[in-house]
């Protein structure tokens, strides 16, 4: 056996347990209550794949800001980093998936309902 093959398994090796300890520690961390997106409560067809587009691309350009604004909202630093992490993932991912789906008025549950609530409390 080559030393390099050897070295390199044990280096993807090395990175799998770096990555799963991560994913392990800040979701345990980020635990975040889904709930519906405002958009929902509109009474029309046309005003809900309206905001939902506006709700989508708003979570999808802004969803980064959870990165800063949870460690600063949060007591200990570090469950805010890891909040900022979670809220960060699945802010930009549901708002890339809001916009995208617009046109189907179906909501995917986005953590305190999406990046809004950060600018209601």
């Amino acid at each position: 056996m080559r030393p390099f093959s050897l070295t390199l398994s044990s280096v993807r090796t090395r990175a799998l347990a770096a990555l799963v300890l991560f994913c392990f520690l800040s979701g345990t961390a980020y635990a975040g209550f889904f709930e519906s997106s405002d958009w929902t409560q509109e009474p029309t067809y046309l005003g809900k794949i309206s905001r939902k587009l506006g709700f989508g691309f708003l979570n999808m350009t802004a969803g980064w800001t959870a990165l800063f604004y949870e460690p600063c909202k949060d007591q200990n630093f570090f469950v805010g980093v890891g909040k900022g992490l979670g809220y960060m993932v699945t802010n930009t991912v549901g708002g890339v998936i809001h916009a995208a789906t617009f046109p189907i008025p179906l909501d995917v549950p986005l953590p305190h309902g999406g990046i809004a609530y950060e600018y209601q409390s």
